[in-house]
């Protein structure tokens, strides 16, 4: 074995390790990591109120004019919660979707009810999105994310058992890319199908969020092929289960811990899960989470062309092109 080869496996170990010691660290926080909160509140509180309640960041608490804003905050998730003061009398009122999940709830209402206190008033919950009926915590959509991104990952075993790990010339190369996307269409359409079944609608849209996770999947792995060769797919095995695995504990993103909770939307199985749960509860994903799939894609089809040009170039030949 030569010695790139041994160091490709001893760093591969080196990642392996890490990946156990992120399991072990991949307990769900104590606190939420700057939830977004919405108040509604006379003037002569509200300044006070905000600064209690951003004072320790486990809540990033802004204003609304109107109670019906604040609700269509929640509902259509923007925020995970909103407070309602009232000074008719001494009860508020926190809205909050059960969708989100009771662990996340629980430490919202917690919190604002230690700031109510301090206040001299109470406080009662209202659920504006219930979870389905055999769905806490919206555990069905990280079931979806969660497969979308193993299939993504095992048609790049296929892909690999029949090809090869990269291909030699550009037009073979788009002909993996294009046959990859067709199988993530055909299987997305599966799941979506599913999806779409248990959620009661939006086909096409499901139908769009598991295909584009399963071609990130796929050509994520790829692209590392491309880089690493066979190795690619061990890095790829890692890099997965060291970026999901705070994921696999069912736990909602703002309760993980750092760099989790922060690095998590912009991976490809985060973005997944932001959309799959927009979709089912508050209305549809925004643009944000559907883009960050894209951008994965596109990296990992350039990082392939990259790859392929540098090493026509290190081996003294340039890159055959038909």
């Amino acid at each position: 074995m030569g010695r790139r080869r041994i160091g490709a496996v001893l760093a591969l170990g080196l990642l392996q390790v890490v990946v156990v010691i992120s399991l072990a660290l991949a307990a769900p926080s104590d606190h939420p990591h700057e939830a977004p909160v919405r108040l509604v509140a006379p003037p002569v509180v509200a300044t006070a109120m905000i600064a209690r309640t951003n004072s320790d960041r486990a809540l990033e608490a802004r204003v609304l004019a109107t109670a019906e804003e604040a609700r269509d905050s929640v509902r259509a998730g923007h925020s995970v919660a909103a407070v309602v003061v009232d000074l008719r009398g001494e009860q508020d009122t926190l809205y909050v979707a059960g969708a989100n999940g009771s662990a996340l709830n629980r430490d919202l209402r917690e919190r604002v009810e230690r700031i109510e206190r301090s206040f001299g008033r109470d406080v009662v919950v209202r659920d504006l999105v219930p979870a389905r009926a055999g769905d806490a915590d919206h555990r069905g959509v990280y079931v979806i994310a969660a497969l979308c991104s193993v299939l993504g990952f095992v048609v790049a075993l296929v892909v690999t058992w029949l090809r090869g790990p990269m291909e030699q010339t550009l037009v073979l190369g788009a002909r993996r890319v294009a046959a990859s996307a067709a199988v993530a269409l055909t299987l997305g359409g599966l799941v979506g199908a599913g999806a779409s079944l248990r959620y009661d609608e939006g086909f096409l849209m499901w139908w769009a969020i598991a295909a584009l996770t399963v071609l990130v999947g796929t050509l994520t792995t790829l692209a590392l092929e491309s880089v690493f060769g066979v190795l690619g797919i061990g890095v790829a095995t890692t890099l997965f289960v060291l970026a999901a695995a705070p994921l696999v504990r069912l736990t909602h993103p703002l309760l993980l811990p750092e760099p989790w909770a922060t690095i998590t939307p912009w991976l490809p199985h985060g973005a997944a899960l932001d959309a799959g749960t927009a979709q089912a509860y508050f209305g549809g994903p925004e643009l944000r989470s559907l883009l960050i799939a894209i951008v994965w894609t596109m990296l990992s089809i350039l990082t392939m062309i990259v790859a392929r040009r540098e090493r026509a170039r290190r081996f003294g030949a340039a890159p055959r092109q038909p």
